[in-house]
């Protein structure tokens, strides 16, 4: 089921709180993918009725950005990964003159990815649809660690009565995570970028070995990345609470690399919350490569 507003979208999920069924959730802004469908389809297993919301959240884009997504090709992966119905809306619903309320978490979104990873804006954007759809619990990729994190503090915050649940990262085979970033990229640039997944990884593997000096750390994955097309912004070893940089390695902590290319910054992250994942590594879902 389609449902193409958000008058629409409010009389289902009226008629579904009336029957007294649980709701999923998966907020997208478009461009569905195989990391989506993981997403859906354990909404759909763990709720009676599963919700996609498709919108490209224009304050979370750069101004005059067009972003690149077909609404039946979502529509068509959402539906059949297990979704009840998608609902799609317009910048004129979503904005209409006079909005003003953004959620303020203080410097915490931009200790992550900077100013230009607009995480308040993505973190607002969330909880406007969490609001708007009164989920029973709402899924969110750990690929997107710092908008998960954010987003659950956020709801704890505002006493939001939503559960939060957090998907592991679908990689291809070669350890890239699985993006709408990525969906242009051939299979050349998808094996050179697996390099940074490589260097994160081993940064988890020194780290549960008993190294502890972040620096000294950091210093050894760095020869692991060989970029050729990308260069590398970024590799850090972050808290998971305040997304500041560590020195010495505390849990839990979140391991994030940024490499640069064709215009785009390409994230890759390791969330590492406890001794468990530490020792043996996420539960990260692994896919083949896409055909050459």
């Amino acid at each position: 089921m389609h449902l193409a507003s958000l008058s629409a979208g409010k009389t289902f999920i009226t008629d579904v709180a009336r029957r007294g069924q649980t709701i999923g959730t998966v907020h997208t802004l478009g461009a569905l993918h195989l990391g989506h469908a993981e997403l859906i389809r354990r909404a759909a297993v763990e709720n009676d009725v599963a919700i996609v919301t498709v919108y490209p959240n224009k304050i979370q884009l750069r101004p005059g950005a067009d972003y690149e997504f077909n609404l039946e090709d979502d529509i068509a992966l959402a539906l059949g990964a297990g979704a009840s119905a998608v609902i799609s809306t317009s910048d004129a619903e979503m904005f209409p003159p006079g909005f003003r309320t953004f959620v303020s978490q203080g410097e915490y979104p931009l200790r992550l990815n900077g100013p230009h990873g607009l995480l308040k804006e993505a973190v607002t954007g969330c909880i406007r649809w969490i609001c708007f759809a009164r989920p029973f619990r709402s899924y969110f990729g750990l690929k997107d660690i710092g908008q998960a994190l954010l987003v659950k503090r956020a709801v704890a915050d505002l006493l939001l009565d939503c559960e939060i649940r957090f998907v592991p990262t679908v990689r291809y085979k070669n350890g890239v995570p699985i993006s709408s970033r990525l969906r242009h990229f051939n299979p050349s640039e998808l094996d050179e970028l697996s390099s940074l997944f490589m260097a994160l990884n081993h940064l988890r593997k020194e780290v549960a070995r008993g190294v502890s000096c972040a620096q000294d750390l950091i210093d050894s994955a760095k020869p692991l990345i060989t970029f050729r097309q990308f260069e590398l912004e970024s590799l850090r070893i972050v808290s998971a609470d305040s997304f500041e940089d560590q020195e010495q390695i505390e849990l839990p902590f979140i391991i994030s690399g940024v490499a640069l290319g064709h215009g785009l910054r390409v994230f890759d992250n390791i969330f590492v919350p406890d001794q468990d994942t530490l020792l043996n590594g996420p539960a990260d879902v692994w896919i083949d490569l896409p055909e050459r």
